[in-house]
């Protein structure tokens, strides 16, 4: 997947949603997979890209007014403080979803803290019958605020980060639009405290286009040993999921307990974080379930440190802890 160069006018748009979910034992006219959340509120935060810093260009904030899921989890309540009565103050879905796009404009690139928002965005369009194709690329803030802090991959909340660079917490939490808002400071906080350029590289090579499918999978079938497992599962992990190409190597397989990492490159769709793990089923053989997927900042942090294990335990690993008396060792696993 390519990624998007960060230039000189470049627009961010730095935006959060809430939605409800549905009513555990209810039943619906719909398979609940299908929507399994409402969106009920979209925020959003407008920024410019100029001379090294991100200028501030407006907010859009709308509430959404459920036609499925109307009445309040008692899980998404105790979060957002929404009531049964907040849901009927809102707009349709579709409107709100225009003016959203209209503050977007065009050649925009989205940005929000962790990727699950263009997941239930694209679910959501997808089932009122609207045209799902985003049409922008979009950064994971999460992953981006990790590297720069030094938090070696480590997922923190919006809250950790506005605490870490001293933001005021004028609004409450867990809002769309507040926390829309609290992720534009922490970017723009990202921005000042770090050089343009590295910021600006870690943004491009970060980038994804949530209209392409993200990961893929395969379970191979049984075979007598883990190794024997591991070499089956090559047949998917050396070529492009998207293209079918043969993939160059960045980081060649390496093996730690359970588990192999690997980071490899296609010439057309960027870099992709691949592991697979040798389990055992029921009848003691062994088989192999495999992923690859667009490798993002934290896949980076997971391989890279599972290197340095490998390089200096081995295939075993790192131990947790030392024992105690009488205790064997204890190893961490995947």
């Amino acid at each position: 997947m390519l990624s998007k160069k960060i230039e000189e006018g470049s627009v961010f748009i730095v935006f959060d949603l809430e939605w409800n979910q549905p009513i555990g034992g209810r039943e619906y006219a719909h398979e609940v997979s299908e929507l399994t959340g409402e969106i009920i509120e979209i925020g959003a935060v407008k920024y410019v890209y100029e001379n090294g810093h991100l200028n501030y260009r407006g907010v859009f904030s709308r509430d959404v007014k459920p036609k499925i899921y109307t009445r309040m989890h008692y899980h998404v309540k105790k979060v957002t403080g929404k009531t049964t009565a907040d849901l009927r103050a809102g707009v349709d879905f579709k409107d709100a979803y225009e003016e959203f796009s209209a503050f977007c404009g065009n050649g925009a690139i989205l940005a929000g803290w962790g990727n699950s928002d263009t997941d239930m965005l694209k679910m959501n369009l997808k089932f009122f019958g609207m045209d799902d194709k985003l049409g922008m690329f979009f950064i994971d803030v999460q992953p981006i605020f990790s590297l720069f802090s030094g938090e070696k991959g480590r997922q923190r909340s919006v809250e950790f980060a506005v605490d870490y660079y001293g933001i005021g917490k004028s609004e409450e939490f867990h809002s769309a639009t507040s926390d829309a808002k609290y992720t534009g400071a922490i970017l723009e906080k990202i921005f000042e405290h770090n050089r343009p350029t590295e910021v600006l590289a870690a943004i491009s090579s970060s980038t994804a286009d949530p209209d392409v499918k993200r990961e893929f999978s395969s379970v191979a079938g049984s075979e007598e040993n883990a190794d024997a497992a591991f070499r089956v599962a090559e047949a998917f992990t050396s070529k492009c999921p998207v293209c079918g190409r043969k993939f160059g190597i960045r980081i060649a397989p390496f093996r730690i307990r359970k588990s192999r990492y690997e980071l490899a490159e296609c010439s057309e769709h960027g870099e992709f974080f691949i592991r697979t793990r040798a389990k055992k089923n029921r009848e003691g053989k062994y088989y192999s379930s495999s992923i690859i997927r667009f490798a993002t900042q934290n896949d980076y942090f997971l391989v890279a440190s599972k290197k340095e294990e490998f390089d200096e335990f081995g295939p075993g690993g790192a131990p947790v802890k030392k024992p105690e008396a009488g205790e064997n060792p204890t190893y961490c696993d995947e």
